[in-house]
Protein backbone atom coordinates (compact mmCIF):
# COMPACT_ATOMS: atom_id res chain seq x y z
CA UNK A 1 0.00 0.00 0.00
CA UNK A 2 1.18 3.61 -1.05
CA UNK A 3 1.71 5.87 2.07
CA UNK A 4 -0.46 8.60 0.06
CA UNK A 5 -3.35 5.45 0.63
CA UNK A 6 -2.14 4.82 4.05
CA UNK A 7 -2.76 8.75 4.67
CA UNK A 8 -6.05 9.28 2.25
CA UNK A 9 -7.65 6.37 4.60
CA UNK A 10 -6.60 7.63 7.82
CA UNK A 11 -8.32 11.15 6.88
CA UNK A 12 -11.23 9.55 5.50
CA UNK A 13 -11.65 7.62 8.96
CA UNK A 14 -11.99 11.47 10.72
CA UNK A 15 -13.72 13.26 8.60
CA UNK A 16 -16.56 10.19 8.29
CA UNK A 17 -16.42 9.78 11.76
CA UNK A 18 -16.89 13.76 12.23
CA UNK A 19 -19.95 13.31 9.32
CA UNK A 20 -21.52 10.59 11.60
CA UNK A 21 -21.21 12.73 14.87
CA UNK A 22 -22.55 15.68 12.77
CA UNK A 23 -25.64 13.80 11.59
CA UNK A 24 -26.34 12.85 15.44
CA UNK A 25 -25.98 16.28 16.51
CA UNK A 26 -28.73 17.13 13.53
CA UNK A 27 -31.36 14.27 14.68
CA UNK A 28 -31.03 14.82 18.02
CA UNK A 29 -31.18 19.14 18.22
CA UNK A 30 -34.68 19.90 19.17
CA UNK A 31 -35.49 17.14 21.26
CA UNK A 32 -32.26 16.86 23.30
CA UNK A 33 -29.88 20.47 22.45
CA UNK A 34 -27.39 19.61 25.07
CA UNK A 35 -26.58 16.27 23.60
CA UNK A 36 -26.52 17.87 20.08
CA UNK A 37 -24.11 20.50 21.33
CA UNK A 38 -21.66 17.22 22.37
CA UNK A 39 -22.03 15.49 19.05
CA UNK A 40 -21.25 18.81 16.97
CA UNK A 41 -18.35 19.51 19.28
CA UNK A 42 -16.98 16.46 18.47
CA UNK A 43 -17.26 16.54 14.76
CA UNK A 44 -15.64 19.89 14.69
CA UNK A 45 -12.42 18.11 16.47
CA UNK A 46 -12.82 15.21 14.16
CA UNK A 47 -12.07 17.84 11.65
CA UNK A 48 -9.18 18.83 13.68
CA UNK A 49 -8.09 15.53 13.70
CA UNK A 50 -8.28 15.00 9.71
CA UNK A 51 -6.38 18.43 9.60
CA UNK A 52 -3.72 16.82 12.06
CA UNK A 53 -3.05 13.73 9.61
CA UNK A 54 -2.77 16.08 6.79
CA UNK A 55 -0.03 17.50 8.54
CA UNK A 56 1.67 14.34 9.52
CA UNK A 57 1.56 13.50 6.67
CA UNK A 58 3.94 15.96 5.39
CA UNK A 59 6.19 14.99 8.48
CA UNK A 60 5.88 11.23 7.96
CA UNK A 61 7.12 11.69 4.23
CA UNK A 62 10.89 12.72 5.63
CA UNK A 63 10.52 10.15 8.57
CA UNK A 64 12.40 6.92 8.61
CA UNK A 65 9.68 4.68 9.85
CA UNK A 66 7.95 2.77 6.93
CA UNK A 67 5.22 1.13 9.09
CA UNK A 68 2.10 2.92 7.46
CA UNK A 69 3.11 1.68 4.35
CA UNK A 70 2.32 -2.12 5.91
CA UNK A 71 -0.44 -4.54 4.93
CA UNK A 72 -1.09 -4.65 8.41
CA UNK A 73 -2.22 -0.25 8.43
CA UNK A 74 -3.91 -0.39 5.87
CA UNK A 75 -6.09 -3.74 7.55
CA UNK A 76 -6.30 -1.81 10.83
CA UNK A 77 -7.98 1.50 8.99
CA UNK A 78 -10.02 -0.52 6.86
CA UNK A 79 -11.26 -2.44 9.57
CA UNK A 80 -12.40 0.85 11.15
CA UNK A 81 -14.11 1.89 7.88
CA UNK A 82 -15.85 -1.11 7.48
CA UNK A 83 -17.45 -0.49 11.42
CA UNK A 84 -18.23 3.28 11.03
CA UNK A 85 -20.44 2.36 7.57
CA UNK A 86 -22.00 -0.64 9.82
CA UNK A 87 -22.20 2.03 12.31
CA UNK A 88 -23.84 4.47 10.06
CA UNK A 89 -26.39 2.00 8.47
CA UNK A 90 -27.84 0.96 11.62
CA UNK A 91 -27.97 4.30 12.81
CA UNK A 92 -29.95 5.59 10.02
CA UNK A 93 -32.18 2.13 10.37
CA UNK A 94 -32.97 3.35 13.99
CA UNK A 95 -32.37 6.56 14.88
CA UNK A 96 -35.82 7.31 15.53
CA UNK A 97 -36.10 4.81 18.55
CA UNK A 98 -32.52 5.15 19.69
CA UNK A 99 -31.59 6.72 23.04
CA UNK A 100 -29.29 9.12 24.30
CA UNK A 101 -27.41 6.43 26.19
CA UNK A 102 -27.51 4.35 23.01
CA UNK A 103 -26.08 7.16 21.15
CA UNK A 104 -23.54 7.71 23.50
CA UNK A 105 -22.05 4.11 23.54
CA UNK A 106 -22.16 4.28 19.66
CA UNK A 107 -19.87 7.08 19.77
CA UNK A 108 -17.53 6.00 22.81
CA UNK A 109 -17.20 2.47 20.71
CA UNK A 110 -15.91 4.54 17.90
CA UNK A 111 -13.31 6.34 19.84
CA UNK A 112 -12.56 3.20 21.61
CA UNK A 113 -11.96 1.65 18.04
CA UNK A 114 -9.95 5.05 17.31
CA UNK A 115 -7.97 4.68 19.98
CA UNK A 116 -6.52 1.08 18.83
CA UNK A 117 -6.08 2.10 15.99
CA UNK A 118 -4.03 4.91 16.76
CA UNK A 119 -2.08 3.02 19.39
CA UNK A 120 -1.14 0.14 17.06
CA UNK A 121 0.25 2.65 14.87
CA UNK A 122 1.99 4.45 17.88
CA UNK A 123 3.75 1.17 19.09
CA UNK A 124 5.41 0.97 15.51
CA UNK A 125 6.65 4.45 15.39
CA UNK A 126 10.19 5.66 15.87
CA UNK A 127 10.80 9.22 14.75
CA UNK A 128 9.78 11.52 17.22
CA UNK A 129 8.04 14.30 15.37
CA UNK A 130 5.57 11.41 14.36
CA UNK A 131 5.32 9.73 17.75
CA UNK A 132 3.79 13.37 18.87
CA UNK A 133 1.83 13.64 16.40
CA UNK A 134 0.11 10.10 16.88
CA UNK A 135 -0.03 10.49 20.63
CA UNK A 136 -2.06 14.42 19.93
CA UNK A 137 -4.31 12.18 17.82
CA UNK A 138 -5.27 9.66 20.58
CA UNK A 139 -5.34 12.26 23.38
CA UNK A 140 -7.72 13.62 21.27
CA UNK A 141 -9.65 10.87 21.14
CA UNK A 142 -8.96 9.77 25.00
CA UNK A 143 -10.95 13.26 25.27
CA UNK A 144 -13.90 12.36 23.44
CA UNK A 145 -14.04 8.99 25.73
CA UNK A 146 -13.89 11.46 28.64
CA UNK A 147 -16.71 13.62 27.39
CA UNK A 148 -19.16 10.98 26.41
CA UNK A 149 -18.81 9.06 29.94
CA UNK A 150 -19.19 12.24 31.93
CA UNK A 151 -22.33 13.59 29.35
CA UNK A 152 -25.48 14.18 31.54
CA UNK A 153 -28.40 15.47 30.42
CA UNK A 154 -30.02 18.57 31.97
Amino acid sequence: MSLAKTFYLLKDAELQTGALYALIGLSVAILNPELSDLFNDLAEEEQLHARQIELMHGIFLQSKDAFLEEDAAEKTISEFLQNLEMIKRYFNQHHAQMKTRDLLSLALDLERHLVESHSAFFMNIHDDSVKKLFANLNSGNQTHIGKLEKFQPG
